[in-house]
């Protein structure tokens, strides 16, 4: 009879990393005053700063997720 060859398995972790400009801090910051907001320009403001960090942020996470299922990020 014929010897079976032996099989050797090696077990290798991969470390996948996220691209680091979906990780860059480029979003907006929350918009922050002395005080509080003052006037109606001051809220005016703080929301759109505000909406433009959460869309930013919402954006970056859309990346990440179709990186992970392996299609490539904008």
């Amino acid at each position: 009879m014929t010897q079976q060859p032996a099989v050797i398995v090696k077990s290798r972790t991969i470390k996948l990393e996220i691209p680091a400009a979906l990780l860059a801090p480029t979003c907006p910051k929350v918009w922050v005053k002395d005080g509080g907001p003052a006037t109606t320009g001051d809220f005016v403001k703080r929301g759109d700063v505000n909406e433009a960090g959460v869309k930013c942020r919402e954006a970056k996470l859309a990346g990440i997720r179709k990186w992970q299922k392996g299609e490539k990020a904008k």
